[in-house]
This record gives structure tokens, sequence and C-alpha cells, in this order.
């Protein structure tokens, strides 16, 4: 059981960066200022985190997209099991400028709560060009496994990373699934990559939605900032797949790509995350139930 609990975070981290702590580094976020006459649309996702069928956790997402800007807030809560092992919850916010096919990062936080009363802050801070600025209270070390400097530049936070992902602004024509996500969490850099495989009928058993979607996987490639024997295991990590749906917005032209089922088949078992309520600008999308 322990190894199982161990390595859901991992899993959870490669399926939604933004919310995993084992790879401990949340980092920095703030608003940004939205003017109340700037067009923007808000995505709300609720979502469970699943071992063996067994429930785990908790986790929402909660994102803007205004004019050139976007902000999200996320949160996840450990529950059941899990919590005998690594109760655990994680506050996350994240901002910055949209890009033409990409995010460009500001500021994100994070504020994490476990067993015993621990706490731990971690913030990146981005200007310009450089390397992202990391602030972390209680300070941790980041020497052993250092990431370059220069590996660190045009990289997302790991909200950012996720808020890309779900915002369809990095989707290529015809194709949700064709992008790469690069990002560094304030200690280690790992890449998502995301690839299509096939289009399909999607029919959850929750019926929270039935209806048209596509297929596709995600890797996790681990690339700095990791003990070489992490390193060489890259390719036993478990081929993640998930179900996305494309849901348009009241914005001309912004149209989300959320998955509602992502799962892992592991040697401990089916570890899965599965939406549980998603709105679009406040109202549930077509064929999705309330």
């Amino acid at each position: 059981m322990k190894k199982t609990v161990l390595f859901i975070p991992a899993l959870a981290l490669a399926m939604i960066p933004a919310l995993a702590w084992s790879l401990p580094a949340f980092a920095a976020g703030g608003a940004g200022g939205e003017g109340p006459s700037q067009p923007g649309s808000r995505l709300e996702v609720a979502m469970t985190l699943y071992a063996g069928g067994i429930t785990m956790g908790q986790m929402s997402l909660d994102a803007t997209l205004r004019a050139s800007e976007y902000h999200t807030v996320s949160t996840l809560q450990t529950s059941g099991v899990i919590n005998a092992f690594w109760q655990s919850e994680i506050q996350a916010t994240s901002s910055g400028k949209l890009g033409a096919k990409t995010f460009i990062p500001g500021l994100y936080d994070s504020f994490y709560t476990g067993r015993a009363g621990k706490k731990q802050e971690v913030s990146l801070t981005y200007e310009h060009d450089a390397p992202p600025r990391l602030y972390a209270d209680p300070v941790y070390s980041t020497t052993g496994f250092e990431v370059k400097p220069d590996d660190t530049k045009n990289t997302l936070d790991p909200l950012s990373a996720i808020t890309l992902i779900f915002s369809g602004v990095a989707a290529q024509t015809g194709n949700v699934c064709a992008l790469t996500a690069p990002v560094f969490d304030g200690r280690r850099r790992y890449d998502i990559e995301i690839t299509k495989v096939r289009e399909v009928d999607v029919r959850l058993d929750s019926g929270l939605y039935q209806g048209k979607g596509v297929q596709c996987d995600l890797h996790y490639r681990q690339i700095a900032g990791f003990r070489p024997r992490v390193l060489k295991q890259n390719e036993q990590f478990p081929v993640i797949h998930a179900w996305f749906v494309t849901l348009p917005s009241a914005v001309a032209g912004r149209d989300y790509s959320v998955p509602v089922r992502i799962w892992a088949d592991t040697k401990y078992g089916v570890l899965a995350i599965l939406a549980n309520s998603v709105k679009v600008d406040g109202q549930v999308p077509k064929g999705f139930k309330p």
C-alpha cells in the first residue's frame, strides 16, 4: 500500500502538474489587473482522484482568461486511506499573459499543509527572459541535482501548464492533443507531452457526460533536477490516457479542451482522475449534466 500511495502524487503530477506535491516545489502566483469591460471567459472544473476504485482526494481548477491575461486558482485535498500516509491540502494560484500559442507566466504561489501541521510556501516570479526567481518558506536545498538556469527559461509553472492544456490556446487546428508543456516547478524540470490517439464516443459511468471526445496519451519526461536513477527510469513511467472534450465559450474563438477522464494502468492498479463537475462561463456545457 505504501508504494501505491507514494506513486499517486507522482502520477497526479504528470496528469495534473499544478496539483502534485511529491516533487515538492509548488510555485508563485497572483492576480493580474482585469478591467471589467474586457471580454473574458471562465472555466470551472472539479475532479476526484481514485486508486483501484478507492477515493483518494478531490481537486478543483477555476481559470479566467480575459483579454491578454489569465488567472487560475486550484486546490487539492486528500481523503480516505491515503491520509494515513500523505494527508495534504494544497492551494495554488497562477497568473500571467496570453501568448499566441502559449502562456507567459508572471507569478505563481502555493501553500501546502500536511500531517502534524507541516507547512510549506513556495513561489516563482517571472521577469522578462530571466530564469524564474524562487522563494520558499521554510527554505529547502536546491543543491545536489541542480537545474541549469538557462534550462528554466521559457518554462511554465505547474499550474500555468495545466491551465494551458485546459485552455486550448496551444492546440493545433483539428488536434487538441498536439502540444508539449515545458515545466519547472522550482526544483525539477520536466515536460508533459500530449499526443492524439483517436476520436472516441465518451460515456462516463457517472453520467456526467455523453458525447464526442478525443483520446490522447500523456507522457511525463523528466529532464533535470532528478536523481540519475530516476532519469534512467524515464521510459518506465506509465503512459497516461485521457478523454478530452472540446467546450466552446461565450468568447468567439475561445474553445476549451477539458479532460473528463484521466487514467493509467500500473502495477498498483488503475489510478484515475474523473471530472464530476464542469462549467463554462457559469453554465453547464451541452452534453453535461448539472
